[in-house]
């Protein structure tokens, strides 16, 4: 099996993703096992055998928990399991986990797409849906999440929903949510963005199976923090 240090090359890297991204590559690790078998001190010692400098032995505390909270991770969300075939320490992943979409392990050598400190609050449960690769749903909820947003700024009933919910809470003569300091055009331009958000982002999942690739959906869900913050910003005490 390919070892962790070929995807996260030291100690620092380890340390800098979350919890469910480390988890989500120790998953695309043990799933190129094939059908076999696999336990946690197989990983742990492919760091243990680079060692220093990459992973000094000061750092191996840390390096360790963080991989045991990411293991613990994939054993809570049913990804992974004890092997029932095999005697204590074994591990296997489940169909659950083989299902899932394959894991583009270059994203994070090149970098997160979808970096924690981006995504609004109200997304913190989405992001560990797009790492799974549940990126169709984890669109889906997070333009839900806009449009109850929007309904509970505007202090409005389930019955206004999507575009003329945004058309009513925008509109730039007298919705609740719009910024009569700035021109008109401009509140006009925040009413057709937030109309158009959820009519094109957000409706047409709602309706049909909608297949998301992972770049356009992590595009997708910062798209949907930024409209949040928009709310935010113009919610009034």
């Amino acid at each position: 099996m390919q070892g962790l240090p070929g995807v996260l090359p030291n100690a620092q890297a380890v340390l800098a993703v979350s919890t469910e991204e480390l988890a989500m590559i120790l998953l695309d690790l043990c799933r190129k096992q094939g059908q076999g078998n696999v336990t946690l001190s197989n990983i742990e010692m492919s760091v243990r055998i680079v060692g220093p400098p990459a992973y000094p032995i000061h750092r191996n505390t840390d390096v360790a928990r963080a991989i045991g909270e990411a293991w613990q991770w994939l054993l809570n969300e049913g990804l992974m399991i004890v092997a029932p075939d095999q005697p204590n320490g074994w591990y296997c992943v489940t169909r659950k986990g083989r299902d899932l979409r394959v894991l583009d392990i270059d994203t994070y050598r090149q970098g997160n797409l979808l970096p924690d400190s981006l995504v609004h609050p109200t997304l913190a449960d989405i992001r560990p849906m797009f790492l799974r690769g549940d990126y169709d749903d984890a669109v889906l909820r997070s333009f839900i999440r806009v449009e109850e947003a929007v309904r509970a700024a505007g202090k409005y009933d389930n019955s206004l929903i999507t575009r003329k919910l945004m058309q009513v809470a925008f509109n730039p003569d007298n919705g609740p949510l719009t910024d009569t300091s700035i021109d008109k055009g401009e509140r006009v331009g925040l009413m057709d963005l937030f109309s158009g958000a959820i009519g094109y982002c957000k409706n047409p999942s709602s309706h049909r199976t909608v297949r998301i690739e992972r770049a356009a959906a992590a595009q997708l869900i910062l798209f949907a923090s930024y409209l949040l913050s928009q709310v935010d910003a113009r919610r009034k005490p």
